[in-house]
């Protein structure tokens, strides 16, 4: 009998509060999936990431736009992740990095000199900061991008951002 309402306490407590691995410190989360485009076509390859505000340190919210442009976040504490984001105040930071203009092959690289391998990679370097991004600068610095919510109140399943609302 005392076995039985043990079994039956155990029970009762997992239903009651679940089973949950999550780290202390791991955040309420509600799901969301952003969608990029850019003029109604979908952007692939857009970095996503999500901070808390104030941020946690320790905490990430990322993800990657797929082929459509959909990016499904999720939240990452240790090495613990959960789909979604947190609940409460987030800003959302958007980076698309153009691609590396190499101009030799992989083989030639890894057989440069030390000296020749940092200044064919100070070129590359150069180059690729003169390269376009399409992600408008004010939604790639946390400080000034306009994409924030507030998760408890408004409902952000589904995310649309636009880029040419933020293009001059």
């Amino acid at each position: 009998m005392l076995r039985n309402n043990f079994i039956f306490f155990c029970c009762l407590t997992m239903v009651c509060f679940g089973c949950s691995n999550a780290p202390n410190g791991f955040p309420k989360v509600v799901p969301c999936v952003v969608v990029v485009t850019d003029n109604g076509l979908p952007i692939a390859d857009v970095f996503v990431s999500i901070q808390t505000v104030p941020p946690t340190e320790s905490l990430s919210v990322i993800a990657y736009t797929d082929a459509q442009g959909k990016a499904t976040m999720q939240t990452v504490l240790g090495t613990y992740a959960k789909t979604g984001i947190p609940a409460g105040k987030i800003v959302m930071v958007l980076d698309k990095s153009p691609d590396i203009p190499h101009t030799k092959s992989e083989t030639e690289r890894n057989n440069m000199s030390p000296a020749e391998g940092l200044a064919y990679m100070a070129k590359i370097e150069t180059e690729y900061l003169k390269l376009p991004n399409s992600i408008p600068p004010p939604l790639r610095t946390a400080n000034i991008s306009p994409l924030t919510k507030d998760t408890s109140s408004e409902d952000v399943s589904v995310w649309h951002v636009k880029l040419e609302e933020y293009k001059k």
